[in-house]
């Protein structure tokens, strides 16, 4: 297996410890998927793309971070399937890489018309990063006092500066159950279309190249491409006929 995989590997196993595991228990768990790797090779390689455990910091917030997620549930375990738009919004952040490194792309999508709504790309993974996909958002909908976020338990958005945002606008926050990928599995659908659409065919020298290519996907997603979950309409079709 080539470095490039094996990093990607190394960030899916780092993504699901919440960002705790270090070089050890990264080895292992690329070990107990069937991929063999040397551990001095994984540390060396997490070492070179600044991947960490978040040990320090962990213990700071984790107060902070307890009491955010013990007050926020899945509302979508429950809920009725949408029968328009902004009823629900779903969020998350995906990895692409660009250079030598990797940039983090942020985005938001009206779960009834799939629409892609807000997006943000930037080389820091941070609050900033998914506030400003939020507030995208917020310029071209209208959410109203119904409206669910929803994301996974990233720390990201359990932050203060996050959580602001949410609240100022009148969204009811939803996170997925920990360990429970497929409760946002819209957003990884999308982002597993976007890769295998785009992203794996193209190798971005700077963020301003990998940004052109992300802008005029999401175009194409929106307005081109047909979705067999609606039916093989377009997203924006979808809210068009919704409206």
């Amino acid at each position: 297996m080539d470095n490039d995989l094996l990093l990607e590997k190394i960030i899916e196993v780092h993504r699901a410890s919440r960002e705790r595991y270090g070089y050890p228990r990264v080895h292992q768990a690329l070990r107990q998927k069937g991929i063999v790797c040397g551990r001095n090779r994984v540390a060396r390689i997490m070492r070179e793309n600044g991947i960490a455990a978040r040990m320090a910091r962990r213990f700071k917030r984790h107060s902070h971070r307890h009491e955010l997620f013990r007050g926020s549930t899945n509302l979508l375990l429950e809920r009725e399937p949408t029968t328009s738009p902004n009823q629900v919004w779903v969020g998350d952040i995906t990895y692409i890489r660009v250079g030598p490194k990797w940039s983090y792309l942020s985005t938001v999508m009206d779960r009834h018309t799939r629409q892609i709504i807000g997006w943000s790309f930037s080389e820091e993974r941070s609050a900033a990063l998914v506030r400003e996909a939020l507030l995208m958002a917020m310029q071209s909908h209208q959410p109203t006092p119904e409206t669910i976020f929803h994301s996974d338990q990233g720390c990201e958005y359990a932050s203060k500066e996050y959580r602001h945002v949410l609240e100022e606008f009148g969204l009811r926050v939803s996170m997925s159950r920990k360990g429970h990928c497929w409760d946002n599995a819209y957003m990884g659908s999308f982002y597993h279309t976007l890769k295998t659409e785009m992203v794996y065919f193209h190798k971005f020298n700077d963020l301003a190249e990998a940004t052109a290519y992300i802008m005029e996907y999401i175009r194409f997603y929106n307005s081109e491409r047909l979705h067999s979950g609606l039916n093989y309409r377009t997203p924006n079709q979808a809210a068009r006929e919704a409206a």
